[in-house]
């Protein structure tokens, strides 16, 4: 299941990595562990991952890792390994408080269940009912809020797209809830409410508005009272100052990035952060359909609707029900397997259980590059199950056989039609098309956290026909969507996605585009000249030098000669800036997209990376000091008659090429 931001899995900044050296591995300690209940056979393969866990971690480079293995009512194993921050910082332990990010979708669901219990809301009401104010774009239908419901929203069956114009995962400021939730007024619907399938945070944090609506309290606290506390799950929270007041925190780790940001915009789809420890307890309610400790939480009867498929998929044994996806596993009989994962932000999360079964597992990890913990889970699962003479084993072969299931896509299951409904939505031409689409021609590209990636297709909004298209790269693929004006400026994408155009910055899926066109033709004229200069600067440095050297011998036999230090000191500048200038256009012609992206040496690229994109800055300084060598030995007399013209030229092509590289944001020192 995906994260907040799991699509884009690894964030902007894995795209912009063009070639990315490995990591040395890291030395990683285990905690001492929980006591492992050994129940049918469980001990030997717990002890087997308590090997294997550190090993792995050092393949993948992750800093800290958490686990919580569950039977029934028991907890079987937990333990954390590695540490908090990287090796010298605090160790992880079963207490250590990870960012589960949309792990946090099914926390929120399960309380609105446990409102519904209150009779505070009910799943089927239009959420304006609780939201009388809230409103919604829809090119498909009349005040579409009033169809959407409690249901839909934890569903992602509503239409909403993924993402909203303010609080949205390519923001570094996290802003407040509250006005992330009110700019949802401003997105269009991607389906006709209630007929197709999206995977939407809008959804989740549009429920939580809800929750604090109608019980009129803040979220977090809210969420506190109504579920963690009576979970006792007492180290768990959605809120922010707390999160950040708790010292024994996992920080979260993104191969390229410094600083990872510690807030989450989605509170409500995303802003969770728990403990091995507490997760245990949350499985723990569920294997007991909605008990814990002997008390009931949620009546049986609602754990069982949070887990239903509701429509258009009602009753399907595959598919995201309220907040939980579900699906049968295969390697377990097709028991019922339900999960919810998590990752961005510098974290990777996981949580898998069969109540047939009586297993559940979490995993957590604080960092987000690599693919460790799904597969760890169900490995370790399907280990316990498949160990000959253990009780999981048994309890596997007493399941009746079933059917496969029939797996659909955790992103996306549009309505049938839904592109040619979208077509025919177009508004009707008005003769200024052909003007005003020829503006919006070109290429552009996403910014996510202040970046801009310099490599990779962009996207690019063309007209073949007479129709405008929009490509965009989509999980790594270049994916071209027909696009339907609906209004000057506005497109409708054929999956319904909306390309913003009448704002600046303009926005995909509501996250803000960088027009880019890399460098413009005179531009590149401007390099390749100066490359030139720099190219004769270098070889008539070396001729020069060779005559000279002829010319001292045989003028002044014990090898002075006049000004012979300057010239030697000029020399050196010189011959600096012309290879520094050659090896920054290289840089930008290797890389055009970098006049695009600015400066991006701060990031945690590999050293030789970092060097090559700090060549603007090298050169600036190299080209500002032959400046003030050229022009003082000019005034004073110190350079022969051939030198002033040979060093000018060299002088005004780098002062050119470093306005240009300035003009490109290119220029900038860091080194973390």
């Amino acid at each position: 299941m995906i994260g907040v931001s799991r699509a884009r899995s690894g964030l902007v900044t894995a795209a912009i990595v063009w070639s990315v050296a490995s990591t040395p591995g890291v030395v990683v300690a285990a905690v001492a562990a929980t006591p492992v209940v050994d129940t049918g056979g469980a001990a030997g393969i717990i002890a087997t991952y308590q090997r294997r866990i550190p090993e792995l971690m050092a393949e993948q480079d992750i800093p800290g890792l958490a686990v919580a293995l569950v039977d029934g009512d028991r907890v079987l194993w937990s333990q954390g390994f590695g540490h908090v921050d990287g090796d010298g910082s605090a160790p992880v332990d079963t207490d250590t408080i990870f960012s589960v990010q949309s792990m946090s979708k099914t926390f929120t669901a399960t309380a609105v269940m446990r409102a519904v219990q209150a009779g505070k809301v009910a799943l089927d009401q239009p959420i304006t009912t609780y939201l009388p104010d809230f409103t919604v774009h829809s090119a498909f239908e009349e005040r579409p809020e009033r169809k959407i419901t409690l249901r839909r929203l934890l569903s992602h069956t509503a239409g909403l797209t993924q993402e909203a114009p303010v609080g949205n995962n390519n923001e570094l400021d996290p802003g407040d809830f509250g006005d992330h939730v009110h700019s949802i007024s401003d997105t269009w619907l991607r389906f006709p409410v209630g007929t197709g399938y999206a995977y939407s945070n809008l959804g989740i944090d549009l429920a939580g508005h809800v929750l604090e609506s109608v019980y009129a309290r803040p979220f977090a606290a809210l969420m506190r009272d109504l579920l963690l506390m009576p979970l006792g799950m007492a180290g768990s929270t959605f809120d922010r100052a707390e999160i950040r007041a708790t010292t024994n925190r996992a920080i979260g780790h993104i191969s390229l990035l410094p600083e990872v940001p510690l807030d989450i915009p989605m509170t409500a789809a995303g802003g969770l952060y728990a403990s091995a420890s507490d997760l245990a307890r949350f499985l723990r309610f569920q294997l007991n359909e909605g008990s814990i400790d002997g008390q009931v939480v949620l009546d049986p009867s609602l754990v069982t609707e949070q887990r239903m498929v509701p429509a258009p998929h009602a009753g399907e044994r595959a598919g995201y029900a309220l907040g939980v996806a579900r699906t049968g596993w295969y390697a377990a009989r097709n028991a019922d397997l339900f999960s919810h994962g998590g990752g961005s932000y510098g974290f990777l999360a996981d949580l898998w259980w069969l109540p047939q079964l009586q297993l559940g597992i979490a995993i957590l990890t604080n960092a987000s590059d690599h693919d460790l913990q799904g597969d760890l889970a169900l490995s370790i699962l399907g280990d316990l199950v498949h160990e000959p003479g253990s009780i999981y084993h048994d309890r596997l072969l007493a399941l009746p056989a079933q059917a496969p299931v029939v797996q659909r896509d955790g992103h996306w299951v549009p309505p049938e039609g839904l592109a040619q409904t979208i077509a025919e939505l177009a508004r009707p031409p008005s003769g200024d098309e052909a003007t005003r689409w020829a503006a919006y021609a070109g290429g552009y590209r996403t910014v996510a956290w202040g970046l801009v990636d310099p490599v990779g297709p962009p996207g690019r909004f063309l007209v073949e026909s007479g129709l405008p298209f929009f490509e965009s790269v989509e999980d790594g693929v270049v994916a071209r969507q027909r696009l339907s004006e609906i209004e000057p400026g506005l497109f409708l994408a054929g999956n319904g996605e909306t390309l913003d155009l009448r704002r600046q910055p303009p926005t995909w899926r509501n996250f803000e585009l960088s027009r880019v066109a890399g460098p413009a033709p005179w531009q590149w004229a401007l390099l390749a000249a100066s490359a030139v200069v720099s190219g004769w600067w270098l070889i008539m440095a070396f001729v020069s030098t060779i005559r000279r050297r002829g010319r001292v011998a045989e003028a002044n036999p014990d090898g002075i000669a006049t000004h012979r230090g300057r010239r030697l000191l000029l020399g050196i500048a010189g011959t600096l800036t012309a290879v520094l200038m050659i090896g920054a256009i290289a840089l930008v012609a290797a890389i055009p997209g970098l006049a695009d992206a600015g400066f991006l040496g701060w990031l945690n690229f590999p050293s030789a990376q970092r060097l090559l994109l700090h060549l603007p800055f090298g050169l600036t300084v190299a080209a500002s000091g032959l400046a003030i060598l050229a022009v003082t030995g000019w005034t004073k007399g110190w350079w022969p008659r051939a030198d002033p013209l040979r060093h000018a030229l060299l002088v005004l092509a780098s002062l050119a090429v470093v306005s240009q590289l300035a003009g490109w944001q290119l220029i900038g020192w860091g080194f973390g």
